[in-house]
């Protein structure tokens, strides 16, 4: 990859991992503690707006980008609409919108910022499957895996940055009051974002294949068959690490009394271990495979879900918070490698926004079953034998977690019975 590209790609995804760590780090956690909505109301707040995210990609933005040949412009536009839409969402800018306080309606705003949210991610997913199309035709298999983890590093060096950033803001001057102030930061991160993919990405057009129109159906036919299977475990395992992560925060606070920043530790131990593996992982999958790095991924992520109950010191947490970041490199890096490697260039827009269609629903969509209605009622009915709110809610995010390390082995189980047959 030209050096350049290489630079500008850094410089987003930078950026792109700062947002996130900065803003998603503390939502879950701001419906929870200062809106008070329930585990549910709280998953709905990532379910809808990533369902709407997932279903544009394949449906509307991949078969575009394939069509007019620019992803770049595809991630510039996607990433100025969050820019402004932010603001708007922003609690300051909805009261003066309504009239109407948040402190006292909180479950209006609450239901406002589901809803809009839910709007901005239709629009957003194009810059996610922009830029999955845009690495895939900058790299060559050789120096796929390799990349795409120096890449995932470079995000993970912003989320650790955002994360901590984001646990200082979100409780100054008090608890949960600073979390206005981090819609306008990322809106100010992404209208940089914009900027860094315009001007220091320089993409070359997809090429023209003179194939047949039978043949490129042909083509289609056949990715299709391993695609689709390959997806089942995948989506599983991101199911798993993402039922957990949307509780862990809430978990932190309540099973080990958790700071602001303490949480932040602990997540962030996650994201320095996947920054330091990521480029570990790549070249060990370009060098040996994709399959065999991504089963021991996946093998990681059970025991991890389950170790993560254990302990009752924070200290403790950390040495399996490295067992998360170690097994999100594995399945983010060699997975995406994998896909890459087999999608043909003429298809890889509608093929990647399926293939993110899939990662989103799993990680946005299914936790709201798994980590949030499940959580609710489990919460009822340990508060049926006696135990008090707190406890029964304790107890019933340790559920969540040893359900995410079953669904981790299932999907090891499927990726190793079909390896042989598809992959």
């Amino acid at each position: 990859m030209e050096r350049r590209n290489f630079v500008g790609l850094s410089s987003f995804q930078f950026m792109v991992g700062a947002r996130r760590g900065l803003f998603y780090g503390f939502l879950t956690l701001y419906m929870l503690e200062f809106l008070q909505r329930s585990f549910t109301e709280a998953m709905l707040i990532m379910a809808l707006p990533l369902l709407a995210n997932s279903l544009t990609q394949p449906f509307l933005w991949g078969p575009l980008s394939d069509k007019i040949g620019s992803r770049k412009i595809f991630i510039a536009i996607g990433e100025a609409i969050a820019g402004f839409a932010y603001i708007i969402l922003s609690p300051p800018v909805w009261e003066f919108l309504t009239g109407l306080s948040v402190l006292r309606n909180k479950a209006e705003y609450a239901y406002f910022l589901i809803f809009g949210l839910t709007i901005l991610e239709s629009l957003w997913s194009m810059s996610n499957v922009g830029w999955s199309a845009l690495l895939a035709d900058l790299t060559t298999k050789e120096e796929r895996g390799t990349i795409a983890g120096q890449l995932n590093s470079m995000e993970a060096v912003g989320r650790i940055i955002g994360v901590f950033l984001g646990g200082i803001i979100y409780d100054y001057p008090y608890r949960a009051g600073g979390f206005e102030y981090l819609f306008y930061i990322s809106s100010i991160i992404m209208f940089v974002s914009a900027i860094i993919i315009l001007t220091m990405v320089k993409e070359r057009r997809i090429s023209r294949d003179l194939q047949s129109s039978n043949e490129k159906k042909l083509v289609e036919y056949n990715s299709m068959r391993w695609f689709y299977i390959f997806l089942i475990p995948l989506m599983l395992t991101s199911t798993a690490l993402a039922s957990i992560r949307r509780i862990m925060t809430y978990y932190l606070r309540l099973a080990l009394t958790a700071t602001s920043f303490e949480m932040s530790l602990v997540i962030n131990t996650a994201s320095l271990t996947q920054l330091l593996a990521n480029p570990i992982v790549g070249k060990l999958s370009d060098k040996h495979g994709r399959l065999p790095i991504l089963k021991f991924g996946f093998l990681l992520s059970a025991i991890a879900c389950i170790f993560f109950t254990m302990p009752k010191n924070l200290l403790l947490l950390l040495p399996i918070s490295m067992f998360i970041g170690i097994s999100r490199a594995i399945i983010f890096t060699s997975s995406y490698a994998y896909v890459a490697d087999r999608i043909p260039e003429e298809f890889r827009g509608r093929y990647f926004g399926r293939y993110n269609m899939a990662n989103t629903i799993s990680f946005g969509v299914v936790p709201i079953i798994t980590a949030g209605i499940l959580s609710d009622m489990l919460m009822r009915i340990y508060l049926k034998e006696g135990a008090s709110m707190l406890e029964a809610q304790e107890l019933a995010m340790i559920n969540v977690f040893y359900l995410s390390s079953i669904l981790s082995l299932i999907g090891l189980i499927i990726l190793i019975f079909y390896s042989r047959k598809y992959f």
